[in-house]
């Protein structure tokens, strides 16, 4: 019953959920978060069964696979530190994403996209970001769920640029129901920046 109550209350919620950072610096000096979000969307490919021979989507694989790639590269540079993110994130994404039940697809479902917009006001194009989702308590500034993704996407010089993750899993598990009834959204939001790696080779990476 409770679990029924919890998928009400999160279908309840608004397709996208934003607060503005909270002071401080959220990443380098350079590369600045602008805007982000998160919503509830149904899987594509879901009722045509658009799956591999495992039961996972293609975006699903392709989000594996890139996994994969980067946690060889962590180990191969010797920096535990950066393995060890790889690593959750790659157990985050691929437990997130675990096909539930048999092959057969069964009666469609939703899943979550995260994105957020990155500005480069530096002379240097960015080829990697590792950003954290975070959803705080409203009252207690405490964390509450956090999001682990990393896009390999170039953002030129003087350019911004879209960043977005699909998965399976909700942003959080428990929701208050006293701010979903009065509309209020249930958790303050922001998107961190831990780690930038540039196109010449130089990393940021948050202490």
């Amino acid at each position: 019953m409770w679990k029924l109550a919890l998928l009400l209350l999160i279908s309840g919620l608004p397709a996208t959920q934003q607060a503005p950072p909270p002071p401080g610096p959220q990443g380098p000096e350079d590369v600045a978060v602008v805007k982000f979000s998160w919503r509830k969307e149904r899987v594509p490919g879901w009722e045509n069964r658009q799956f591999g021979t495992s039961g996972e989507t293609y975006e699903a694989m392709r989000a594996r696979v890139d996994n994969e790639r980067r946690i060889q590269a962590a180990r191969n540079s010797g920096n535990k530190a950066e393995l060890g993110r790889r690593e959750s994130a790659a157990k985050m994404l691929e437990d997130a994403n675990a096909p539930k039940g048999s092959k057969d697809a069964g009666p469609p479902r939703d899943g979550y996209r995260y994105k957020v917009t990155v500005s480069n006001a530096g002379t240097k194009t960015v080829k990697l970001i590792d950003w954290d989702y975070v959803f705080l308590d409203p009252n207690t500034r405490q964390e509450v769920a956090r999001r682990q993704f990393t896009s390999e996407e170039k953002v030129r010089p003087g350019k911004d640029r879209e960043l977005e993750v699909f998965i399976l899993s909700p942003p959080f598990l428990t929701v208050n129901a006293a701010a979903s009834r009065t509309g209020e959204a249930p958790f303050v939001e922001q998107v961190i920046l831990m780690r930038v790696e540039y196109s010449d080779g130089t990393i940021w990476q948050r202490p």
